[in-house]
């Protein structure tokens, strides 16, 4: 290329470097450090709306100073800055109790024989597998899952004949649910591909659409 710029290749995964994922981190860390303050941002927004939209309707989400509620009844209620607090003491208690339980032998690393068969002293090719426990759902479901089973010889010579049986389940759910529903799915994936365009000034407006949007439902039903 001119001047010695190295275009990138399509289709290629873009690599941001570390300070990229610490750019990711940040506004991650920012996302949570933001939903354990929500009450004290509805007090903001509250303000800031109460020239166009009764700072009551806001502030109705409030249920008690940190407790959040919707604005219509029959839903339930939530405090994220409690939840902070109480999952990692939530979490700190089931690992204490974990360790205690096992004997403080939690993170030790155990070896034991790999299971192979539910029935004691048949060891190798006699003993049952996964094939095995799973033929009796296979037989009495044959109809509903399509089984579809053949035996047939694969070699012959002089002196034996090998046989050889295969075994196809259908799957039901996949080929009659999920592939018809692929074509619309990926169509529909290809038309909200075209609403990402990566325009910062198309994001805003889709927001504020949506802002304007639910504001607009909040004073017609309240």
């Amino acid at each position: 290329m001119p001047g010695g710029e190295q275009q990138p290749v399509r289709g290629a995964p873009l690599t941001y470097g570390w300070s990229g994922r610490a750019a990711v981190l940040v506004l991650s860390v920012c996302c949570l450090g933001i939903s354990a303050v929500t009450p004290l941002e509805i007090r903001v927004i509250a303000a800031g709306l109460s020239p166009v939209v009764p700072g009551t309707l806001i502030m109705g989400a409030l249920k008690s100073p940190w407790v959040l509620q919707p604005v219509f009844a029959g839903f339930s209620i939530l405090s994220p800055t409690w939840l902070w607090l109480e999952m990692p003491v939530m979490v700190l208690v089931v690992v204490l109790f974990a360790w205690a339980v096992s004997g403080r032998r939690l993170l030790r690393v155990r070896r034991v024989p790999a299971w192979h068969s539910a029935t004691m002293g048949v060891d190798g090719l006699d003993s049952y597998t996964a094939f095995g426990y799973a033929n009796p759902t296979r037989r009495v479901l044959a109809t509903v899952l399509h089984t579809r089973t053949e035996v047939r010889q694969i070699d012959a010579e002089e002196s034996a004949a090998h046989v050889g049986y295969e075994s196809d389940v259908i799957e039901v759910v996949g080929r009659y649910l999920y592939r018809p529903l692929l074509r619309p799915v990926l169509a529909l994936a290809r038309a909200a591909r075209r609403l990402q365009s990566g325009r910062l000034d198309a994001y805003l407006a889709y927001m504020l659409i949506a802002l304007i949007a639910v504001l607009s439902v909040v004073i017609a039903l309240s």
